[in-house]
């Protein structure tokens, strides 16, 4: 008996130190091997836009650990990127333009030896800022310009408008981060004076484009009263609000979370509330403030449509309104609710921008109608609202 213990402790012993030894020569370098991993070989090129694929084949090295390509800029800085020993081909990326480059493709194993470098040209193609930048169109808007944009590639990009700041500087004015297909932005809140813009995009790499000049004048327009706006529950028909969350406090200049609109149920989609701006006025635009926290998640609304009226329908019905926009808020990020990058953070601080076409009419009440939310849900919660246009 004692025989049989002894002979099994004995085997899981050396089951044991089996295991040992083959997860020390894994995760261990050898600083004894000075030996270096046979080259890459057989290099394929694939030039993409502002990048170059590489496909090879690998040296049979048993202890090879991955393959490092590299590049040099023109300003003397070394770009590189590493992949896997299990993988036949790699991207790199950044270039600045369209000019053949050499690229130098390392083996190294797993003590950091590093083999003789596979030299190898690439021609990269139009790289996507340049591309961004020779499809900006800018135009005239109320209080400033839009400028719409097309990213063919969906790369990372920024989009900068540059204007004279007070002290005379050409600066930038605003800038847009996206990697979103295509979409317009602008920059608000200007006198419609004759400006010089400039339009220039940068990549995250820190390229730049150069500068587009373009010289517009802004549509004039003002921020209206919201202290002359007020609730308007015509009929009873609007979507019933908590205790302490009603329309008014869309109006109090709080963009905190302090005060908000939020809906209660028994609610449903669509739904709707209106308010009295008590003038009557041209709109421009309209910006709704999400709340801190929840901000592109929850509550705060995605989809919706922006009615106008002077004459409402006593019965709370759409009778005498007419429909001055429809609108659907984007994440810049396209991240899953929940997950904000800074250029969602940045774009929810700025506020959500409504226009409203230049046709549009001049209206006294508005119905901010919802049709979907940002959880799917029933609720419509959010803090501030404001209005921009010509007073009449």
């Amino acid at each position: 008996m004692n025989r049989l213990i002894y002979m099994l402790y004995a085997g899981l012993l050396f089951v044991g130190t089996i295991g040992s030894c083959r997860k020390t020569e894994v995760g261990t370098m050898d600083k004894s091997d000075k030996q270096a991993p046979g080259p890459v070989s057989n290099a394929q090129v694939e030039n993409l836009n502002g990048a170059a694929k590489i496909t090879y084949n690998l040296p049979q090295d048993d202890d090879l650990l991955y393959i490092r390509a590299e590049y040099t800029t023109k300003q003397g800085i070394v770009r590189n990127t590493k992949v896997s020993r299990y993988l036949d081909s790699v991207v790199l990326q950044g270039f600045a333009d369209t000019d053949v480059y050499e690229a130098r493709l390392y083996a190294v194993d797993k003590s950091e030896n590093v083999s003789v470098p596979l030299l190898v040209k690439v021609h990269p193609k139009t790289p996507p800022f340049e591309l961004v930048k020779q499809k900006l169109v800018a135009s005239a808007a109320f209080g400033g310009l839009d400028v719409g944009y097309q990213n063919v590639t969906e790369s990372d990009v920024a989009i900068v408008i540059l204007a004279n700041d007070k002290l005379g500087n050409f600066a930038p004015l605003k800038t847009l981060n996206t990697k979103l297909k295509t979409g317009t932005f602008g920059a608000r809140n200007l006198a419609a004076v004759e400006t010089r813009f400039g339009l220039m995009v940068r990549d995250r790499w820190g390229n730049l484009s150069d500068t587009t000049y373009v010289t517009l004048k802004p549509f004039f327009e003002a921020q209206l009263d919201r202290t002359k706006m007020k609730g308007l529950n015509i009929n009873g028909t609007d979507a019933k609000n908590y205790p302490g969350n009603e329309v008014e406090y869309l109006f109090d200049g709080d963009v905190s979370n302090k005060t908000a609109y939020h809906t209660i149920d028994p609610v449903s989609m669509p739904q709707w509330f209106t308010f009295d701006m008590g003038q009557t006025a041209k709109l421009s635009r309209l910006v709704w403030f999400m709340r801190q926290g929840w901000y592109f998640h929850l509550h705060n609304p995605r989809k919706v449509e922006i009615w106008g009226s002077n004459n409402p329908s006593p019965d709370g019905s759409f009778t005498n309104w007419i429909l001055l926009a429809e609108h659907e808020q984007i994440k810049p990020s396209g991240l899953p609710p929940g997950q904000n990058s800074n250029a969602d953070i940045e774009a929810a601080l700025e506020g959500e921008t409504i226009s409203i076409p230049v046709d549009a009419p001049a209206v006294r009440y508005i119905r901010f109608k919802t049709l979907r939310n940002w959880s799917d849900g029933v609720y419509v919660n959010f803090t501030e609202l404001a209005l921009w246009g010509n007073p009449q």
